[in-house]
């Protein structure tokens, strides 16, 4: 198995996992047309996409659903809630959509396994995916306001992590947010800061995951480099199993460009 990060942030969000013959999309958060262009430069064919996982309804992650399904025609795998949610008018009834995915279901694309759980934030039905093919499993986890115990217990034996890095909470404080908007993304239904994540890595991450891939970093909120400080400065804390090559263990997710593969 292998993946690539396509883009992510606040505004937009996308990756692709490969098993085989199964390619997946998980989420749609850019326009059509830089969808494709994000994965021809992956060597990425759209056209043989086996599916299209949406995690929920915001924006930066359904913004070329709409397109890109219709003109590929490839299931969308998405729960009832949120597919009942989406605003696309007369084209809504042209997208190919699968049986709804509920939390804890587990269902198959391809040879792929994809195992949704429940995410708190707020957003209509949130969640979040591990996934397993030849005998290894990765997982992602964004949107959301903190790392839950139920998430920690999915994401144990993970061998790659896509892990939400949201915001520095002096950098927000800060920053030019209206105060409603700060509020919302400190709120437990909100986003991740870098505190939050450091604190999952130093209590509640099992060690196994080579790939630590921070995302969905706040342009305005944020920065690379202290994101990824906070990860490094919590693995290395936990003593001398995690500190074992843990700046190579951490990776960032790029806004404006996918990364390069994980193999795994």
């Amino acid at each position: 198995m292998r993946l690539t990060v396509l883009g992510s942030s606040s505004a937009g969000n996308a990756m692709v996992v490969q098993s085989g013959e199964t390619t997946v999309l998980i989420d749609c958060g850019f326009s059509a047309k830089e969808m494709n262009k994000r994965m021809l430069q992956m060597e990425i064919d759209p056209t043989r996409l086996a599916g299209i996982i949406i995690t929920h309804e915001h924006s930066d992650h359904i913004k070329g659903l709409s397109v890109m399904s219709r003109a590929i025609g490839c299931p969308v795998y998405i729960s009832a809630a949120v597919r009942d949610a989406l605003d696309f008018g007369d084209k809504k009834a042209e997208i190919n959509f699968a049986d709804p995915i509920s939390s804890s279901n587990p269902f198959f694309i391809g040879d792929i396994e994809f195992y949704p759980f429940s995410l708190p934030h707020d957003a209509i039905d949130p969640m979040a995916f591990t996934f397993k093919a030849g005998g290894v499993k990765a997982g992602i986890v964004t949107d959301l306001g903190y790392y839950t115990q139920l998430v920690a217990e999915c994401l144990r034996g993970c061998d790659c992590i896509i892990i939400e890095a949201n915001h520095d909470i002096e950098m927000l404080k800060i920053g030019p947010y209206p105060w409603a908007l700060k509020q919302r993304v400190l709120s437990r239904q909100g986003h991740v800061s870098n505190e939050e994540l450091a604190r999952f890595l130093r209590e509640d991450f099992d060690g196994q995951a080579e790939h630590l891939i921070l995302a969905h970093l706040s342009r305005t909120n944020n920065h690379p480099d202290i994101a990824r400080l906070a990860a490094i400065e919590a693995l290395e804390a936990r003593g001398t199993l995690f500190f074992r090559n843990a700046e190579g263990r951490v990776k960032m997710a790029k806004h404006d460009r996918p990364i390069d593969w994980i193999e795994l």
